[in-house]
């Protein structure tokens, strides 16, 4: 008898196939898998009452734990974890190329140099002096060091391992009992989508907090010291981030959720409440962590900036939507059809979409369960990712971590086992093979024949993306202290070489720029294109009369169009030209400095894109080239093209 019942179980029957047939059969075989108590219910809970019991649950014994890995499976279950973090790590280490990253070293040198946070504009002659809420001096004090101790090279290092970092962090996170093949799988496109945004911004650090806020919430059930932990990291994210408000909202969904399940009593489909961490906890470490917020160098100012920011991708989308991070996935769908859809980091995003969404359906359909704080988070942050690409990073990271616990949920169930260890290995070893192979493609550039423009494998600086040359050329002894430079983001490279004591017109800061800035600015752009002098007056006024010098970078469409009317504008000068950008002088302030008129032929974009004049059917003020017609009269038309 006593053999019998110690004799080894019938190993179970394996589907032949590839490893999608396998995905299916483990998650609807979810009996065959490893008992864990669920991350979000108490470990003393039955996993498999009945859910729609009008009669609170009893407590059953608790199932008989299954045995350890082996030695071979836990070894390969971290080459698959490595393997994924390896490759995170290589699809992140492309060249420097967002504009961003200058005037945020800039501020992390001034700050170094003031031994305070900036409290108003000190980069701009249009908003100066004007309130400036800088959450991101952490960040940029972090930064600075980087890049004095190694440059370019160790900052995009740097920021490869702390996107890394995050996704580490949240792969442990979510889905515990998963194996780690199959968790793997499911992460793939979500780093694919992270990929795609990642830049050398303070955002970079959100992610990782993210991630962090995301392992305690799903492992205080377990070990209710760890939700003291969070001040913490709030302190720390509210001096790098304005997005730090996101710890906030993770907080809340968990609050909720506690809320909830302790009114359902284990009914309507939800798991019962957790006994700790104890109510008292919950209440002090929230009100610690609300209170952390406002310790930031702008106090309440500081708190309520994100409602700023969130207002302006929101209410005043149409507005900003020239930004490109501004606009919605849909936009991009609709202007570049069938081939914006299928872009690799739109497609990845619209599948991570997916996996989530299906997970619910999943969990309901095996288990008529769900989960309050796995619903609120995944449609506040498929709200965000709605309403602006640049949020596709964050809901990767959340979507995911929810998915990964809704299939572990789904698959759960009492005294069972998992499959047969030599099948785990198999599907592990197949899951590296696919890693490697992804790794492979990403070193010989495989990878970046797929990707965007500016994803290559390598360190550096993009080349001929960075404006220096012309703003170090702009910043000379006798030139205007003053200068409008498009696009506005290449206006950061011109401050780093020349802030603070001359100033440009606006910036890509949010936290500074003001609408009524931006509207002049693509005014005096849409000006300079078709040949309406009514700029200069614009430029004039907010410059206490001296005209400033007029960088126009060769790259962005719309400022290739400024340059290609500027050049055939009477009175203006090319005074350098480089393949990145040409500097305009008036002639009067060109002959003061005695600098003739450059040859505009190395303006050519370096995808050999020649410039183009205004075509005149559309901006009827502007002479077609070569003809007798008079010069534009200043006063023809509006930016807008309408009359005056």
């Amino acid at each position: 008898m006593h053999r019998l019942l110690d004799a080894p179980a019938a190993p179970p029957v394996r589907p032949k196939g590839p490893q999608t047939i396998y995905l299916l059969w483990f998650l609807v075989k979810g009996n065959r898998c490893r008992v864990a108590a669920p991350l979000d219910r108490r470990t003393d809970s039955r996993h498999d009452e009945p859910i729609m019991s009008k009669s609170k649950s009893v407590a059953a014994p608790a199932a008989p734990r299954a045995s350890p890995p082996a030695p071979q499976e836990r070894l390969w279950a971290r080459i698959v974890f490595g393997g994924l973090l390896a490759w995170t790590f290589l699809t992140l280490c492309y060249p420097l190329r967002d504009t961003d990253f200058w005037w945020h070293l800039k501020t992390g040198e001034w700050i170094l140099e003031h031994g305070a946070p900036p409290q108003v504009d000190v980069y701009t002659f249009t908003d100066f002096d004007k309130p400036w809420i800088d959450l991101h001096w952490g960040f940029q004090l972090l930064i600075a060091g980087v890049y004095h101790l190694g440059g370019a090279n160790l900052v995009i290092l740097f920021k490869a391992a702390v996107i890394t970092g995050a996704v580490a962090v949240a792969w442990l996170a979510g889905g515990k009992t998963l194996p780690a093949w199959l968790k793997t799988l499911l992460w793939v496109p979500a780093v694919v989508c992270i990929s795609g945004r990642g830049y050398e911004r303070p955002e970079m650090l959100t992610q990782l907090f993210l991630a962090a806020w995301l392992w305690v919430a799903l492992r205080v059930a377990e070990r209710p010291r760890l939700i003291w932990l969070l001040p913490v990291i709030q302190l720390v994210w509210v001096n790098c981030h304005a997005l730090f408000v996101l710890g906030l909202v993770v907080g809340a969904a968990y609050v909720i959720d506690c809320v909830a399940r302790e009114f359902a009593g284990g009914k309507w489909g939800l798991a019962p409440a957790d006994s700790q961490p104890s109510a008292k906890s919950i209440i002090r470490a929230g009100a610690l962590v609300a209170a952390v917020c406002f310790v930031n160098p702008y106090f309440e100012d500081g708190v309520l900036f994100p409602l700023e920011l969130y207002r302006k991708f929101t209410v005043d989308q149409e507005f900003w939507k020239d930004i490109g991070e501004f606009r919605p996935p849909l936009q991009y769908i609709l202007k570049f059809g069938w081939r914006g859809l299928f872009n690799i980091y739109m497609m990845s995003e619209i599948i991570v979409w997916l996996i989530a969404a299906g997970s619910f359906v999943w969990l309901a359909w095996r288990r008529r369960r769900w989960s309050v704080m796995r619903v609120l988070l995944f449609a506040g942050f498929s709200h965000l990712a709605w309403k602006a690409t640049r949020n596709s990073n964050i809901f990767a990271i959340m979507s995911l971590v929810v998915a990964c616990e809704n299939f572990a949920e789904a698959a759960r169930a009492p005294a069972a086992a998992l499959p047969e260890p030599r099948a785990l290995i198999r599907y592990s070893r197949g899951m590296a093979a696919v890693l490697t192979a992804l790794i492979v493609a990403v070193v010989t550039g495989g990878w970046a024949a797929i990707a965007e423009e500016g994803k290559e494998f390598r360190l550096g600086e993009s080349p001929h993306w960075f404006i220096h040359e012309a703003a170090e050329f702009a910043g000379q002894p006798g030139f205007p202290n003053r200068a409008f430079v498009a696009n506005n983001g290449q206006a950061a490279v011109y401050t780093y070489h020349n802030a603070p004591q001359r100033f440009v017109f606006t910036d890509a800061r949010l936290e500074v720029c003001s609408k009524e800035t931006f509207q002049q600015y693509n005014k005096i752009l849409a000006a300079m294109w078709v040949g309406d002098l009514a700029w200069e007056k614009v430029l004039e006024a907010y410059s206490g009369g001296e005209m400033p010098v007029v960088i126009l970078d060769s790259r962005g469409e719309t400022s290739r169009m400024a340059m290609s009317g500027l050049l055939q504008t009477p009175g203006w000068r090319l005074v350098f030209a480089d393949k990145t950008a040409g500097v305009f002088l008036t002639d009067a302030q060109a002959d003061q400095l005695k600098l003739p008129k450059v040859d505009f032929a190395s303006l050519i974009n370096p995808d050999n894109r020649p410039l183009a004049p205004p075509d005149p059917r559309m901006h009827p003020a502007f002479p077609p080239p070569g003809s007798a017609s008079p010069a534009p009269d200043r006063q023809t038309q509006s930016p807008q093209g309408e009359s005056k």
